[in-house]
This record gives C-alpha cells, sequence and structure tokens, in this order.
C-alpha cells in the first residue's frame, strides 16, 4: 500500500491509502462508532469498538450469524482466523433488499474487554483491499 494515511485514536490505530477517505462522524451516529471511511467507488466501512463482557469469537459467532440471518443476509463464509496476529472473526455476507445489492464482510476482535468491529458494505470487490487495511491494524492495551 503507497501513499498511506493514518487513522488513529485512544483505541486503535490503522493505515489506508489514498483509495480511502476517512470521513468525519455525525453527532447523531452510532456512539459506538470510532471511524468511517468511503472508497472511491462509494463503498464503506465503519469501525465500532465497545465495552463487553463477551470473551470468545466461538461463542459470538453464532449471536453474529444468527443477527445476519434474521435480517436476510446470506452468510457466504464464515472463520476464526489471525489477522495480524490477532484471533478475528470473519464473516461475508451477501444482502439483497429491494433498494441495494451488496456484499458486507465483518471482521471483529475480541481485545482487553473491548469488542472491535470492521464492517465493509460494498458492492465491489474490496474485500483484499480491506484485509489489507486491518493487516496495519494496532490495538492500543490499556483501554478505558
Amino acid at each position: 500500500m503507497e501513499n498511506l494515511n493514518i487513522c488513529s485514536n485512544e483505541k486503535l490505530s490503522f493505515k489506508y491509502d489514498d483509495d480511502w477517505k476517512l470521513d468525519e462522524i455525525p453527532d447523531d451516529s452510532n456512539p459506538d462508532c470510532i471511524a468511517t471511511l468511503t472508497y472511491k467507488d462509494g463503498s464503506y466501512f465503519n469501525v465500532i469498538a465497545y465495552q463487553t463482557e463477551w470473551t470468545s469469537l466461538e461463542m459470538f459467532k453464532e449471536v453474529v450469524e444468527n443477527s445476519l440471518i434474521n435480517d436476510g443476509a446470506n452468510i457466504i463464509s464464515s472463520m476464526i482466523s489471525k489477522i495480524n496476529g490477532m484471533d478475528s472473526l470473519q464473516i461475508h455476507s451477501h444482502i439483497n433488499i429491494p433498494e441495494i445489492s451488496f456484499d458486507m464482510f465483518s471482521v471483529i476482535f475480541i481485545e482487553d474487554g473491548f469488542l472491535f468491529f470492521f464492517e465493509l458494505r460494498t458492492v465491489s470487490d474490496l474485500i483484499g483491499e480491506f484485509i489489507k487495511i486491518l493487516e496495519t491494524l494496532e490495538i492500543k492495551h490499556d483501554l478505558e
């Protein structure tokens, strides 16, 4: 990745290239949303972080899958694997609603009592670009 930009706050940091734009988070948005990036084609991803009592991605996996299915998603793949040395839950799903059809790729980490949820919504094949960003992720420890 060339021309890297950095998104950093008190919880985490990651790098992204110039094809992505870091958006301002509206005041009325999800209070747990700590970053939103938009791709040049209009695809975007949100980063959500909140304290959790969940300690196992395996247990959380079923909850997320059921939630997606209940919302009408078709799960394409779901697995626990490492990204940048950290365990992550990765779920690829397809959403088809009357207004739009899109792929959603969610990557979830549980670290130090916090759940970090990265959610890409795209109509393009951007999963590889999304994973490149996550490979630069650093979660800051001693979170409050």
